[in-house]
């Protein structure tokens, strides 16, 4: 009965669920606060390609950008604040947290790999398809129009990669790279999100996959 009722009220269990989803990240940012507040600012910032400048009453600012936007952390109470002067979502303050606590300081090597090859063998499947192919779903042969969205997000070209191909730095040292390739004989248009081989310095796996689904909606206009 109550397997019934849950079927009758999807709008109560996807509630539940956001909540949940909330409690999670919110104890998970409490317990990466506490980590990072046991080592020393100067450290983080250089592992994690931050600037460090001095604030008010001893305190410092972590700087760096989140695609476009430029992001301030306070040290040491590690309140995220970006171009808009308010606080962040939960779930990008979450990923910032993250980012700082990984964070090892490893070179980018500047070799594009799949999910797979960052630790995300379970995920690549299904990251492939709610990602490179609702891309490619979504722009078919429009080849220029998708140029200009990623222009408009951020992205620079990178040749050699398919038919067109854009970069993003998400976080100072975890770049993304998208490889579209249009329509020909045998195939329709393709596209898939690439990861720097070194990226698993820096997220785990199922972070990498979140990070490249919000950029994928960025660019089909289902999170602007």
């Amino acid at each position: 009965m109550q397997s019934l009722n849950r079927d009758k009220n999807p709008g109560l269990n996807r509630t539940a669920l956001d909540k949940i989803k909330q409690q999670s990240l919110t104890e998970k940012c409490t317990e990466l606060k506490e980590k990072l507040s046991k080592r020393q600012p100067e450290t983080i910032a250089r592992l994690a390609g931050l600037a460090l400048e001095p604030a008010a009453n001893d305190t410092l600012w972590l700087i760096g950008n989140y695609l476009l936007e430029t992001c301030r952390i306070s040290w040491p109470n590690l309140q995220i604040i970006c171009s808009n002067s308010k606080p962040v979502s939960l779930g990008l303050e979450a990923l910032w947290l993250h980012y700082l606590e990984r964070a090892d300081g490893e070179a980018l090597t500047r070799r594009w790999v799949n999910l797979s090859e960052i630790g995300g063998l379970f995920y690549q499947q299904a990251f492939q398809g709610y990602s490179g192919d609702e891309l490619a779903a979504y722009w078919q042969d429009d080849l220029e129009g998708f140029k200009k969205t990623c222009l408009s997000e951020g992205g620079w070209p990178v040749q050699g990669l398919g038919d067109l191909a854009f970069e993003w730095r998400v976080l100072p040292r975890l770049p993304l790279c998208i490889c579209y390739r249009l329509t020909d004989s045998e195939n329709g248009a393709w596209a898939t999100i690439l990861f720097d081989s070194s990226a698993s310095h820096y997220v785990a796996a199922d972070v990498a996959a979140t990070v490249g689904k919000e950029l994928s909606d960025r660019l089909t206009g289902t999170k602007r």
